[in-house]
């Protein structure tokens, strides 16, 4: 037989049946197909309900059964709140956001919402596990605390170090080391007062310890909002920064970039000596001895290899080499940083292959110090 609540549905459901049926049949274009599928929708819910509530058949118990007193679900103690449904509730919604928005919404309210059922599972049996509220709280701490302590441990040190990130690339970067030396007294002195009053309540520290949590998490969800700030881009040894043709700020930051040591990721064919004359000199990489100085290097075509440059004179130097012009590209030119008296570093070159000569003469060169260069060859 069937039961009211059942007889209920069932209407219910038989009449968005039909109404689905007319309404695809009645009205056509767009609205006639969202129409018939809000109609089969709620039709599907409906025949839903009915098979359940014909299966609890409403929560009734038979009076002659032995024992319904205590067995039936009247008789069970009430459920207590739980705040999972609207957690999953939540998740839910941010699956809708996440389709039309960005992919890391969508994973991560699919996270939530697996977390919400696992824990909504736990505590839905764990209430029913005896008649004893004090025992079913042990039993679902003793299931989920060695997996919820740590999750959450992780979760809110990455909030943490989320929140301080945002808030320190959306500050200007000379206050980001006063705002440091504040951040760090301040822990410095609660830590130093928790410790000195030491009947302090663990409410109280919680307290504290949220209020401190939430405001950086506050004001780090606003700085990601405003947005980072500008942060200069350096191109590095460029052209106008090889020939020293560009300002002195900018060839300030290039040669900081720049690597200042001895680099042997491609083979050594020459040294290239500023000596403390300040004449320009190149020696073979087998020579030791200056007995054979030269003025001339020869260079294999679309050969990467190294030249170690030596600065023996007083100042800053740099080695530009310009490695020829070819058809309608611009000069190909590579340099090092400007390196002080004493110091060496290397300079990696690759004379381009081309089917096309050079039109301009190929040499490295001290930009610093006209007429001091050393002519190319590439055979």
């Amino acid at each position: 037989m069937f039961t009211t609540g059942s007889k209920l549905f069932v209407g219910a459901a038989a009449l968005s049946t039909i109404g689905s049926v007319v309404f695809a049949i009645t009205t056509g274009g767009p609205t006639g197909f969202m129409g018939t599928i809000g109609f089969i929708t709620a039709a599907v819910v409906f025949w839903f309900l009915a098979g359940i509530n014909f299966f609890t058949r409403d929560g009734s118990a038979p009076a002659m059964e032995q024992g319904v007193q205590y067995t039936s679900s009247a008789a069970q103690p009430p459920v207590g709140r739980s705040m999972w449904p609207a957690v999953a509730a939540l998740g839910v919604a941010g699956l809708a956001v996440g389709v039309v928005s960005t992919p890391v919404v969508f994973k991560v309210s699919v996270v939530v919402i697996l977390a919400a059922l696992v824990e909504w599972m736990v505590q839905g049996w764990s209430e029913r596990a005896s008649g004893s509220a004090s025992y079913n709280a042990s039993i679902r701490q003793r299931i989920l605390h060695p997996l919820e302590f740590p999750i959450l441990a992780a979760v809110g040190l990455g909030a943490v170090i989320y929140a301080f990130s945002r808030i320190m690339l959306g500050i200007k970067l000379e206050y980001g080391r006063i705002l440091f030396i504040i951040l760090g007294a301040l822990v410095l002195g609660v830590a130093f007062l928790f410790a000195f009053k030491r009947g302090v309540s663990k409410g109280t520290v919680a307290g504290v310890s949220a209020v401190f949590a939430v405001g950086l998490l506050g004001v780090g969800v606003a700085s990601a909002v405003q947005g980072q700030k500008t942060i200069e881009h350096h191109q590095g040894l460029t052209p106008d920064v090889c020939l020293e043709t560009a300002s002195e700020d900018k060839m300030h930051h290039a040669d900081e970039d720049a690597n200042r040591g001895v680099s042997a990721e491609a083979g050594v064919i020459a040294s290239v000596e500023l000596q403390s004359n300040g004449v320009l000199i190149a020696r073979n990489a087998a020579v030791v001895q200056g007995a054979d100085n030269f003025s001339e290097i020869v260079v294999p075509r679309s050969s990467t290899v190294s030249i170690v440059f030596r600065n023996n004179y007083e100042g800053e130097h740099r080695l530009t080499a310009r490695l020829g012009t070819f058809g309608e590209e611009p000069e190909v030119i590579q340099c090092t940083a400007r390196i002080e008296e004493g110091q060496e570093q290397v300079l990696v070159i690759k004379i381009p292959k081309s089917s096309k000569a050079s039109t301009s003469t190929m040499m490295v060169m001290v930009p610093s110090l006209p007429g001091q260069e050393i002519k190319v060859l590439v055979p």
